[in-house]
């Protein structure tokens, strides 16, 4: 609970202590005296963003410190929109401070209750009534099972996407395995496989050229040669010739044509150089189309892509076996979750019937007996972190069914706020709660009866509370009274007669009329002659 609380250039008030005591702490003044500053230094301990705006006017910062049992916590704003927060005197952040005080405090304005209602809060509301079983081993199985499964999702769908996405990516897989294969790359390939090609290419030429030398020498298969011409030429100047002369000319001939003979023998075929040539351009075309298939030109960056498809699609040939694994584990975690789901789905209707009936038994002492509340459960599409269902606040006046929002006045939204918390476990409640003038729209026995549950809520948890309406300010275990005085806020606990002049100008704008101070003395008479309820409050 806050013991007190120091307020230093936040909205009206210049400084300020304020002393709160166990039960219900009332907080009263006239309207534009300040007390709504208490509540916003409050929201800046909660961690209330955009707290330049609360400063005082004028004024470089504002602080707010307030002593709670075990803490001490602090938060100053500047003008230039920095802020500072210190815990128990050690420097803290923001949001750590937030999380220690939003774990103490609870703050309810006029419109807070609607927050409170949200879906997700509705759902937490109920569960805080399930039994302790369902709440710990039951959630805890669940929760562990689910997380189980969302994970076991989550590595089956990326191994799906990953499967996917090799398949997309190497879909032309087939063919560049094929040019792989008669292409065999290699660092440095293309360039020697060029010149290679230009020297087999330039030894085919050389020896088609001898060829047809030769052929032209010897005449070839089926003709004469220059050879045999030159033979038959010469027989006709042999007679002219000496003997040795021409056994000399007949001797070169046998050479020439022996020469001749040889070299045919000895220059062979082109036959292993044109399989070489064909070998060699196939090999060309495949690395080339290969390299505009995977739009890679540098050999190297091709190496490595073909690795690359060998990796990939290896792994593709081995996923089969994990993604028949995750698809069995998923499918068996999510009918464990589920079964679980189910299970606390039974706990919660049980749960939901009980709060019910709470909840109405108190809306009647609250004056709204034509109303009924209820609470609808609501099928999700799929598993969520708090199971299978969805929770939601219902009332019904006899005319009109509708979620609470839709249906409930100010006033009964207040009221329904009361009865909810009043029906709910104490563990639900934090140790102190905050209300900025809830009773908005409340007036005559609604008020009174509102009083009344006020007061029963701050017997289990310390309850402030901001109010204009005289009948529960009476109720007050504490009174702290807002005044504005040439300009300044001040603020001062009340008792004995001041407190029955402030409860006197709350029921009829002047503290000194006698009729109003009789009235107000009867309210707070009234007030101490109420059983004390069983319990003490929260700290």
């Amino acid at each position: 609970m806050i013991e007190k609380l120091y307020i230093e250039n936040i909205g009206g008030i210049r400084g300020a202590e304020l002393t709160f005591s166990r039960g219900l702490n009332v907080i009263t003044g006239e309207s534009g005296a300040g007390k709504s500053s208490v509540v916003r230094s409050l929201e800046l301990l909660t961690g209330t963003r955009g707290g330049v705006k609360f400063i005082r006017a004028g004024e470089d910062s504002g602080r707010v410190e307030a002593k709670f049992m075990g803490h001490t916590v602090m938060r100053e704003v500047l003008s230039t929109g920095r802020s500072r927060a210190r815990v128990d005197g050690v420097n803290t952040g923001l949001n750590d401070c937030a999380r220690i005080v939003n774990g103490l405090v609870r703050i309810q304005s006029q419109f807070a209750q609607i927050e409170l209602l949200e879906p997700e809060r509705q759902l937490a509301m109920l569960d805080s009534c399930l039994p302790e079983r369902v709440r710990s081993e039951t959630f805890g199985a669940f929760r562990e099972v689910f997380g189980q499964a969302r994970q076991s999702t989550r590595e089956l769908r990326a191994v799906k996407k990953r499967r996917s996405e090799v398949e997309r990516k190497y879909s032309n897989a087939r063919e560049i395995f094929a040019l792989m294969k008669t292409a065999r790359p290699e660092p440095g390939l293309e360039l020697r496989l060029e010149n290679q090609l230009a020297d087999i290419t330039h030894r085919i030429a050389t020896r088609e050229r001898a060829r047809t030398s030769l052929d032209a020498l010897t005449g070839g298969l089926s003709e004469h040669g220059l050879i045999d011409n030159a033979a038959s030429l010469l027989e006709n100047l042999y007679d002219f010739m000496s003997d040795t002369d021409s056994a000399n000319v007949r001797a070169a001939l046998d050479t020439l044509s022996d020469t001749v003979k040889t070299l045919a023998h000895g220059l062979g075929s082109n036959d292993k150089d044109s399989s070489l040539l064909d070998e060699t351009e196939n090999r060309l075309g495949a690395l080339r189309r290969l390299k505009r298939l995977c739009n890679i030109p540098d050999e190297n960056e091709l190496l490595n892509f073909c690795a690359e498809i060998y990796t990939n699609l290896d792994w593709l040939e081995k996923s089969y076996s994990e993604l028949e694994e995750l698809s069995a584990r998923s499918l068996d975690e999510k009918k464990r979750a589920n079964a679980l789901a189910m299970e606390i789905r039974h706990a919660r209707q049980e749960a939901a019937t009980t709060l019910t009936q709470r909840v109405n038994a108190l809306l009647s002492e609250l004056a709204m007996g034509g109303i009924t509340f209820g609470i609808t459960l609501t099928g999700l599409q799929k598993l969520g972190e708090s199971g299978a269902d969805g929770a939601e606040f219902t009332l019904t006046d006899g005319t009109r069914s509708g979620r609470v929002e839709k249906i409930a006045s100010g006033g009964e939204l207040s009221r329904l706020l009361l009865a909810l918390q009043l029906s709910l476990p104490e563990e639900w409640l934090p140790p102190t709660i905050v209300f900025d003038e809830v009773e908005a729209g409340l007036g005559g026995k609604a008020a009174v009866l509102s009083g009344l549950q006020l007061q029963k809520l701050s017997r289990k948890c310390q309850v402030i509370l901001v109010t204009h309406e005289a009948s529960i300010a009476a109720l007050g275990d504490s009174h702290i009274l807002i005044q504005r005085t040439d300009g300044e806020t001040l603020t001062r606990s009340i008792t004995g007669t001041d407190r029955v002049k402030e409860i006197a100008r709350m029921l009829s704008g002047s503290p000194d009329m006698t009729e109003a101070q009789e009235h107000a003395r009867i309210l707070l008479e009234g007030t101490e002659k109420l059983p004390p309820e069983a319990g003490a409050s929260r700290g």
